[in-house]
């Protein structure tokens, strides 16, 4: 018996009606990026393994694919797409600033597979650097959200904090500065495990009861209420009240930069990574139980890290297989097939070469056409046409090629039109 073999757990096939879909999605969110003025650019899937784990948190480095070479050399496949970023902007200090880029790529993290969740994905990432003000953090989100109301997206929310008042909120805790990433790194996980899952985990940590609950409370403040518990309890740490600044900044902007009523400040929002360093955000959809769609934030010292000079950054991702998962029905409707448009079938063998010209000469013009090179009689090449949604048909036989003159049979309506080759084009569009 012949063995089957199968794919990495995590990772997809995507057959053509899917890749319409992503293709789609994906051209809707370049687009979106472009309009404001960001380059693309790419790295490779592969980094060098200090490059990796340059300040993600223990927790990324056990989700990269870690591995050697034939040099011995590790190397490791890249988690996000902001660290070789950064690695490159390091490396590249002359750069015209304020570098607006931005990437459509797959990356790759060892965890478990879920809805919407893969090890193999595709990110859609911008990112401004060498801009410290509040405005390139928010030219980011707006060009996101444009990229969302492009696809057709409304019902989604932004929802923003800042690393500044999170720290500000665990200095009273006590905590050495590795135990206060390991508090923000449970604290991103409320929305997996609940408030019971990571207050054990904090409990764990060392932290006594009526911390773990003053972290809760915490989490539980929402919008200006938020402001004002910080304002009140974290007066005297000049790192929340810098946060706290940036957050009203951020309301203030919002309308200008076209987000007015789609932001909140939510204080349960962290980011798992290390190098937030300001504002992070979070889009998540209303209705869709599919987690967030993207997210980021502002992470000034990332460059410094990896050998560059201070220089201050600031990006968000969209998910492009969770965006798929909410969208694939609606664009799979609409979405325009690709591949040929016209079939150019042979009415018998004699007549399969000039069938093949015919086609290169239809693609000549700008008409996606293919020939049959099956060797198969009429009937069934109309059958293919038809299975493969190929709207148009092109019947080329000895009499047509000497005239001229060729049937153009209009599959859905089964309707045929007499033209030369050059009258093809038009019909067909």
């Amino acid at each position: 018996m012949t063995t089957k073999f199968g794919r990495p757990r995590g990772t997809r096939d995507f057959l053509p009606d899917e890749m319409r879909v992503r293709r789609v999605i994906i051209d809707t969110i370049r687009n979106a990026f472009e309009m404001h003025g960001f380059e693309e650019m790419d790295t490779p899937a592969i980094e060098l393994w200090e490059v990796l784990a340059a300040k993600g948190g223990d927790e990324v480095e056990r989700q990269i694919y870690r591995f050697q070479d034939k040099g011995e050399r590790w190397l490791g496949l890249r988690f996000d797409l902001t660290v070789p970023l950064a690695r490159v902007v390091a490396n590249a200090p002359d750069l015209t600033k304020p570098f607006k880029r931005f990437n459509i790529a797959k990356v790759w993290r060892y965890e478990e597979p879920q809805s919407g969740r893969f090890r193999e994905f595709v990110q859609a990432d911008i990112d401004i650097v060498g801009a410290p003000r509040i405005e390139a953090d928010m030219e980011c989100v707006s060009t996101a959200v444009d990229a969302l109301r492009a696809l057709g997206l409304g019902d989604f929310e932004v929802r923003v904090n800042d690393r500044k008042i999170l720290d500000g909120m665990v200095e009273g805790l006590g905590m050495e500065a590795d135990g206060k990433a390991k508090v923000f790194r449970s604290l991103d996980r409320l929305d997996k495990v609940g408030e019971e899952g990571v207050a054990q985990e904090l409990a764990a940590m060392g932290l006594p009861g009526e911390k773990v609950a003053e972290v809760l409370e915490f989490t539980n403040f929402r919008g200006r209420e938020a402001l004002d518990y910080v304002t009140q309890e974290l007066a005297s740490s000049k790192e929340a009240m810098k946060g706290v600044e940036e957050l009203k900044s951020i309301e203030a902007l919002s309308g200008a930069f076209g987000l007015g009523g789609t932001m909140r400040i939510d204080f349960s929002l962290v980011r798992g990574l290390d190098y937030y360093t300001g504002p992070v955000f979070e889009i998540k959809t209303k209705t869709a139980q599919i987690g967030s769609i993207g997210g980021g934030g502002r992470y000034d010292g990332l460059v410094e890290r990896l050998g560059g000079p201070p220089t201050p950054a600031t990006g968000i991702s969209l998910g492009v297989e969770r965006l798929y998962e909410v969208l694939m029905d609606r664009i799979r409707a609409e979405a325009r097939r690709s591949g040929a448009v016209v079939f150019v079938a042979s009415v018998n063998e004699s007549a399969a070469e000039d069938a093949i010209k015919v086609s290169r000469e239809l693609v000549g013009m700008g008409v996606p056409a293919e020939p049959d090179i099956m060797g198969r009689k009429l009937g069934r090449q109309l059958e293919y046409a038809e299975k493969k949604g190929i709207p148009y048909v092109l019947i080329v036989g000895p009499e047509e090629v000497k005239s001229g003159k060729f049937k153009l049979r209009k599959m859905a309506e089964k309707r045929e039109t007499v033209t030369d080759l050059q009258g093809v084009p038009s019909l067909v569009r």
